[in-house]
């Protein structure tokens, strides 16, 4: 998957997660719709056991979108180092960049991962 479109939601603005005051898209929101993108993308290469965790991002938002409208978040490129993943990805809303980020993965084993927090799968 190299695309995919969310409808901001009432539940995805500053005003209602907490990181400002207004109803318009949040940036918290605005990063769990890229590394979504991201997350799906990477779940088709993964081997079975494995998934992908996000370490990094780095986000531009550029402009304000309102409850209702579409945005369609884009991967422009990724370059894979070993287990180590980073991506450019862009939003757009009616045509117009809204947001552009750079985001690393890594792929890891569920198994060892949640072994760190004590937990099983």
């Amino acid at each position: 998957m190299l695309e995919k479109e969310f409808i901001v939601k009432k539940t995805d603005t500053a005003k209602a997660l907490g990181s400002g005051g207004l109803d318009v898209l949040a940036s918290p929101a605005l990063v769990a719709y890229m590394e979504n993108v991201a997350f799906l993308h990477l779940e088709d290469e993964c081997e079975l056991g494995f998934t992908s965790v996000g370490s990094a991002f780095d986000l531009e938002h550029l402009k304000p979108s309102l409850v209702g409208e579409t945005i369609q978040i884009k991967i422009l490129s990724k370059e894979r180092d070993d287990r180590r993943v980073d991506f450019l990805l862009e939003a757009y809303s009616q045509g117009i960049l809204i947001g552009k980020a750079k985001h690393q993965r890594f792929i890891v084993s569920k198994e060892k991962f949640l072994s760190k927090l004590n937990i099983e799968i």
